[in-house]
């Protein structure tokens, strides 16, 4: 629904008027901090992807990893898939986002004026999904705690860049304004007739109804009133996702050795083992990530999809706020894989100590970025017009 925004002021929170969601937030915020942030978070990937991440010891031997080499194993192990995804959400992901928030920010500080900037922060702005380095800070702690309890772990120089480029990606988040960036890009021109307009879903650029299709003017998303095939991807998505929890809660999840003996775990096994070693903290915090958020997740998505096809005009505010709460925290499920990712390469010494995946990590996997992408294909504005179209 267009909006006319009222002039903003320092620490100014700016709700919907429909469905009470924040269209701008400018407390604590600033371009030139958030660029700041970004380019010192980038000079720090370089020892967090060159120098060790992990050591163990065992009997004298000794095993160093470093953040790529874990997808480089599970690819030899015979686990493209995953040993992929944790490539691209851990090593690309992160070094792509934060080099074009960098060049975006930095040419704004100044005042450099050019076409690339809009397409640059769309995709910085649609990489902070999937560049998961805050996710891999908690499984790296639920591995070091597991490994810990075993054997002799140290942190390496790496690890330790790896948890500040963690920390400073939560505070980049949190000192970037979005709304000011694009208005520094290019300014917003209402249209002629804001009714009948259409608002790009990427930088929120109004646009005349007659540029459906086009290009938008400012980051060169494509335009649509609504997301294309919104409904049916969503759908296709949300079943397949659906289909896969049930593999990737029954099958193991992985091998760890604890005590020197193989153990096989699966999601919630792994929840009781951390809470019997008395990790009562990482125990609550792995079975919230990774058995609660995928089945509210599902429930959620669900719940929206049925208030479309119904067209019900109950609890479209509590609805809209469900799907919000879906698309922010379905990443967080993909501690997990990320736990199994941290052990692997630093335990392959004997068939008695040694980690690995098992059956259900794929499948656990798909179910995380199936939902993740379900969530961004599906136009929560749809709900709202199902139930006008019921009036």
């Amino acid at each position: 629904m267009p909006q006319q925004l009222p002039p903003t002021h320092a620490a100014q929170l700016t709700r919907c008027a429909r469905c009470a969601g924040t269209l701008e937030r400018t407390n604590g915020r600033s371009l030139s901090l958030a660029f700041a942030l970004s380019a010192t978070l980038l000079l720090l990937l370089i020892p967090a992807n060159l120098m060790p991440l992990l050591r163990t010891d065992v009997l004298g031997v000794s095993r160093t990893s470093r953040l790529a080499s874990s997808a480089w194993i599970m690819l030899y192990d015979g686990w493209p898939w995953l040993a992929a995804i944790v490539f691209l959400f851990i090593v690309v992901a992160p070094i792509v986002r934060f080099g074009l928030l960098t060049l975006v920010l930095g040419a704004l500080e100044f005042d450099v004026k050019a076409d690339w900037l809009g397409p640059a922060f769309r995709w910085a702005d649609k990489l902070q999904s999937w560049a998961m380095l805050d996710v891999f800070l908690l499984g790296l702690a639920v591995a070091y705690a597991r490994l810990a309890d075993s054997i002799a772990v140290r942190l390496g120089p790496g690890g330790v860049a790896l948890i500040a480029t963690a920390i400073l990606s939560l505070f980049v988040r949190a000192a970037l304004d979005k709304a000011a960036v694009w208005e520094r890009i290019a300014p917003d021109a209402p249209p002629a007739d804001p009714r009948t307009a259409i608002e790009c879903t990427t930088c929120e650029l109004l646009a005349p109804a007659e540029a459906e299709g086009a290009s938008c003017r400012r980051c060169g998303d494509r335009l649509h009133r609504r997301k294309p095939q919104s409904m049916s991807r969503t759908i296709a998505l949300t079943l397949a996702a659906v289909l896969l929890y049930i593999p990737a809660n029954l099958y193991p999840l992985a091998t760890l050795p604890i005590h020197y003996k193989p153990t096989t775990y699966t999601v919630l096994e792994g929840v009781i083992e951390l809470a019997q070693a008395n990790l009562w903290d990482l125990a609550l915090l792995v079975f919230c990530a990774s058995f609660l958020i995928p089945f509210l997740k599902l429930a959620g998505l669900g719940w929206c999809v049925v208030s479309v096809l119904r067209r019900s005009r109950s609890h479209l505010v509590a609805k809209t706020k469900v799907y919000r709460m879906v698309e922010e925290i379905g990443r967080w499920s993909m501690v997990d894989p990320f736990v199994i990712g941290t052990f692997v390469p630093v335990m392959t010494y004997n068939a008695f100590i040694t980690g690995r995946a098992e059956p259900a990590a794929v499948p656990f996997t798909a179910v995380v970025v199936l939902t993740m992408i379900s969530a961004k294909t599906f136009d929560p504005r749809l709900m709202w017009d199902a139930a006008e179209r019921r009036d």
